[in-house]
């Protein structure tokens, strides 16, 4: 199978009956997917590497379940990966998160650096903060989308600081435990960069999570 294959019906034309047929094969796959839930861990022994990424079999239970999931580059370390295979090997085998399903796609989303625990998030603490000079042009895009979002009032530029161990790969947002009466504060991370962003809002934790998921899926 190759990934992204559709998860279809074929017609048979030469059925008399001319019946939609599923194809047995298309039909085992799509079961096989559907058992499979974000944030479930399984196993994977790389079949393919790309430039994108690697091509994953999946594995359940010691059987091969017949689905092949995308261990996509910005997926594999909290570092940054110049190569695929700087990484990980064909015929490797490890354990990996499931990030997101698609069952009508028969798509399976892996992740290799989400089994480690963001070292973001483990020095929080420690990190030197500094008023803010210029902040990158994401976290003002960022700003913008919170801005037009229902809820919040305003967001303002708060401290920056730069954490030369990890390389966002990705624009990432955070949620901090900060705790402020008048509503949130917000940690991006663009590369080495950190950037504190002060939510003014009514909005609920739950909302506003659900905020920052509409915003950062507009940098994926």
């Amino acid at each position: 199978m190759t990934f992204g294959s559709m998860c279809d019906l074929q017609v048979d034309k030469e059925s008399p009956r001319k019946e939609l047929v599923l194809s047995e094969r298309q039909a085992k796959l799509t079961q096989a997917v559907q058992k499979f839930r974000p944030g479930q861990v399984v196993k994977g022994q790389i079949h393919r590497i790309e430039d994108y990424g690697a091509l994953v079999n999946i594995v359940m239970k010691g059987k091969a379940t017949g689905v092949q999931g995308l261990l996509h580059k910005s997926e594999l370390s909290w570092d940054l990966v110049m190569r695929t295979d700087d990484v990980v090997q064909e015929g490797q085998e490890m354990d990996l998160k499931v990030v997101s399903v698609d069952v009508p796609r028969c798509r399976v989303a892996l992740s290799l650096r989400q089994m480690q625990k963001d070292p973001l998030q483990t020095t929080m603490d420690s990190i030197q903060w500094k008023d803010t000079v210029q902040a990158p042009a994401e976290v003002e895009q960022i700003i913008q989308v919170l801005e037009l979002t229902a809820g919040i009032n305003s967001v303002k530029l708060g401290r920056q600081a730069e954490e030369p161990h990890t390389v966002a790969q990705d624009v990432e947002l955070y949620l901090t435990k900060q705790s402020r009466d008048d509503g949130f504060a917000l940690v991006a991370r663009v590369g080495k960069v950190l950037q504190e962003l002060l939510v003014d809002t009514q909005l609920r934790k739950d909302d506003m999570k659900k905020a920052l998921t509409r915003v950062l899926s507009r940098f994926r």
